[in-house]
């Protein structure tokens, strides 16, 4: 049995991101969209053959899902079997047959939501769409579900329709995403000196930090550090900070009215005179000329060409 979230396998090809999008449409039966019900300990519930689709998931507790009869989605295979605890977001394929198990110990809380798709909009064949999803690593699917389930505590039409919707972009999102995928997890050195950096961020203001300091917080040597953000990002540690402070001084530009000097100290820059030089290099005009010409430009564009918006992110939180 696994325990926690799996992935489901290699999913549809990516869409074309030219195309527009359409969202799916689905339709719902009775009064309201999300349920909650509680299961005393050691219940159990099933088999039973879905005849629609069926978001499930756990507010305390657990359960054990197991999938007897498979249908057309490859990752509902029969005999599959998955914990689900609370954090964990299921989608229960129509046609599948399956049971669950609730945890022996405690009382176990749910809430779930049936559905038909009524069009598929956008979305791939359901063969090859997920069955389980951390929302851990996908934030946005946790605070749909949240909102659906006040909702659900809601009579009024107006609160009904809006769940109809946001049901469909549940579907879209946990099927298509898009979600960070695991080839592009950072580097174990690269993240503990990506924290280091954070840390001595938020305590101390931006400011430069030293490779050797960098090496140390991730315990490596500096030439290793190097090689490994080169590999990864085709420049060295202290160029993809220096792009990071960049990015913040170009959007100090746009959006505040500090001098060029109390940019350049906010971002960690000896003086005006330093920072103007090392912008000129990453963006190709001057800090002025971008103030002035480039208000709705986009200020991170030399991190998302080299591929640096995670550590970034990442960063913004000091």
């Amino acid at each position: 049995m696994t325990s926690e979230a799996e992935p489901a396998g290699p999913g549809p090809a990516p869409a074309d991101p030219a195309r527009e999008v359409a969202l799916p449409t689905v339709s719902v039966d009775g009064a309201g969209v999300v349920q909650v019900v509680d299961y005393q300990p050691g219940s159990s519930y099933g088999p039973r053959e879905l005849a629609d689709f069926e978001f499930f998931w756990l507010l305390q507790g657990s359960a054990a899902w197991t999938v007897h009869q498979g249908c057309t989605t490859v990752a509902a295979r029969p005999g599959r079997s998955l914990t689900l605890r609370p954090g964990t977001l299921l989608l229960a394929p129509a046609g599948a047959v399956d049971s669950f198990r609730w945890d022996r110990d405690v009382v176990s809380r749910h809430a779930w939501a049936h559905f038909r798709v009524e069009d598929p909009g956008s979305l791939p064949d359901p063969a090859g769409w997920p069955v389980v999803r951390d929302l851990a690593g996908a934030p946005v699917l946790a605070g749909l579900c949240r909102y659906l389930e006040d909702l659900g505590a809601q009579q009024s039409a107006a609160a009904r329709a809006r769940s109809d919707q946001l049901l469909g972009l549940l579907l879209d999102l946990f099927v298509r995403g898009p979600f960070e995928e695991p080839s592009a997890a950072v580097p174990e050195p690269v993240a503990a000196a990506v924290e280091a950096v954070r840390r001595t961020w938020a305590a101390d203001g931006v400011r430069l930090v030293g490779v050797e300091e960098l090496a140390a917080a991730a315990c490596v040597s500096t030439g290793h550090l190097f090689r490994v953000f080169r590999q990864h990002y085709g420049c060295g540690p202290a160029r993809v900070l220096e792009l990071v402070r960049l990015s913040r001084a170009a959007v100090l530009l746009q959006r505040s009215n500090a001098s060029l000097a109390e940019v350049a100290a906010a971002t960690g820059f000896a003086n005006a005179y330093h920072l103007s030089r090392r912008f000129r290099t990453a963006y190709r005009v001057p800090p002025g000329t971008y103030r002035r010409r480039h208000a709705t430009a986009d200020p991170v564009v030399p991190l998302r060409e080299a591929g640096l918006l995670p550590l970034a992110h990442v960063l913004a939180e000091a």
